[in-house]
């Protein structure tokens, strides 16, 4: 197995990575799911959204229009990707996507589907529930067709963030342009393994298999509605026991209404709630945590590794790239899925050079969903400073930090240093900050981060959005 972490030297596991830390040599069996990217809220998720939305709409009022050369044209450009080792192939990564041989098919499918017919297929993660031949590996290929520029951008911003070295890409296919409606050829700045290029895909996005499924549908949610519903009316279907009780068999409702995707397109259409009931369960069941992608992680032991770690960084600047590197690591096993996507954000400042950290709020947390609708903060994204000092931070790293603040970004920061002398004088400091409408800087000493860490090993980690919280009351009372 080669991991991308241990391939390019990364001391981070993927509890501390914001992406899927894949196996270079054959496919993650991971699918990035248009379904799961479409109802978040974050800045990056409602981007890629726009993306599926807008390519989606072109194929299909191509096709409404019978313009099928347009039509041939926008599937004809999703070639296989193998960039992202996800999905589910044997041995070296092919795959599976819709490509020049499989447009005219899929166009096929369609157009002569009901759903098609009658209108109801409203976007692209429909298209496995009621398209035949499409499945998980169409539609999560097709995804990463679509989403192409935006997955190279964001494998660069992580490139970047862990100082992996990049080579200019022309060979993995064109990136759609939102803007034109079109597909564009582009240059990538891209990570090669045996001079095959990688796309990195944040794990926030994946899923085992599509949310929408079109068997779990079937099974779950349209056969038991049918169950129900021959029961209700007591139709020839019903079983009495001795008993008096009644029953009406899965096996004989499925005699009748056998596992077809135009049926299940015409059950939509006549029980539209179904399907809005079937999204919203699969809607609330969030990202996938670390121990979903790996069975026998244990975080409790990942957290005392993160800590001893962190313990043996002595302050300095000589060591600050090396607090930099775990402190980022530590944040993502902290926050995440709460903050995602951290950035890399250089500036020199006074002959040093300032290396600070972006993460977007997805609000996937109590504390950070709070932060985000909160009228004061704001928070869209969050911004971390790491000061590896000898001395207390002061003013001037407040000051520092609060002048990233403003309407595009929000108004929180967190600010972590390795000790706080006067922890009083501290948060006065920041409430005026707070009081000045500057906003709100958090200052976390090794000593919290020790705590969080703490939580976790006593698998107490909910407990962290409280402590979050209790330190930002701090800056308003």
């Amino acid at each position: 197995m080669a991991r991308f972490s241990t391939v390019f030297g990364l001391s981070n596991q993927q509890a501390s990575l914001d992406f899927v830390d894949i196996d270079l040599t054959t496919d993650t069996p991971l699918y990035l799911d248009p379904y799961a990217i479409e109802i978040r809220d974050d800045e990056w998720s409602s981007k890629c959204g726009d993306h599926i939305r807008s390519f989606f709409n072109e194929v299909m009022s191509a096709l409404r229009a019978h313009n099928h050369p347009r039509a041939m044209h926008l599937l004809g450009n999703l070639h296989e990707p193998n960039e992202t080792f996800l999905g589910q192939s044997s041995g070296r990564p092919q795959g599976r996507g819709v490509g020049d041989h499989k447009a005219r098919q899929f166009a096929d499918a369609l157009v002569n589907s009901r759903a098609f017919v009658t209108g109801i297929l409203s976007d692209i993660s429909e298209a496995e529930l009621f398209i035949f031949g499409v499945g998980p590996d169409t539609i999560s290929d097709l995804t990463t067709n679509v989403l192409r520029g935006l997955l190279a951008e964001y494998t660069a911003n992580q490139c970047n963030l862990h100082s992996i070295e990049t080579h200019r890409v022309n060979s993995i296919g064109p990136a759609w342009n939102i803007q034109a409606s079109r597909w564009e050829a582009r240059q990538f700045m891209l990570p090669l393994y045996r001079n095959r290029p990688i796309l990195l895909v944040p794990k926030f996005s994946v899923r085992f298999g599509m949310s929408i499924d079109s068997q779990e549908f079937y099974n779950h949610h349209m056969i038991e509605y049918l169950r129900a519903e021959n029961l209700r009316s007591g139709s020839g279907l019903v079983h009495t026991f001795k008993d008096g009780s009644r029953t009406v068999y899965k096996s004989a409702v499925k005699a009748i209404h056998p596992f077809i995707k135009d049926d299940l397109a015409t059950f939509v259409r006549e029980h539209p709630e179904v399907l809005e009931s079937y999204k919203a369960l699969k809607g609330a069941q969030g990202s996938l945590a670390v121990t979903d992608i790996e069975k026998f992680f244990d975080e409790r032991a990942f957290a005392q590794v993160l800590r001893d770690r962190l313990s043996a960084i002595q302050p300095g600047n000589a060591s600050a790239s090396e607090y930099h590197s775990v402190i980022l690591g530590i944040t993502t096993f902290l926050f995440h899925p709460g903050l995602i996507y951290p950035v890399k954000e250089q500036e020199i400042h006074q002959g040093r050079k300032r290396i600070d950290i972006k993460f977007t709020n997805s609000g996937e947390s109590s504390f950070f969903d709070s932060m985000i609708k909160s009228n004061q903060a704001r928070a869209i994204s969050v911004a971390v400073e790491c000061k590896n000092y000898t001395k207390e931070v002061a003013n001037p790293e407040l000051d520092q930090l609060s002048g990233r603040f403003g309407h595009q970004r929000g108004f929180l920061g967190f600010l972590l240093c390795r000790s706080i002398d006067d922890r009083a004088r501290m948060i006065q400091r920041c409430r005026d900050t707070a009081n000045d409408g500057r906003g709100y800087i958090i200052v976390l000493e090794d000593r919290d981060i020790v705590e969080m860490l703490g939580l976790v090993e006593q698998n107490r980690r909910s407990a962290i959005n409280r402590l979050l919280q209790a330190r930002f009351d701090e800056l308003i009372h």
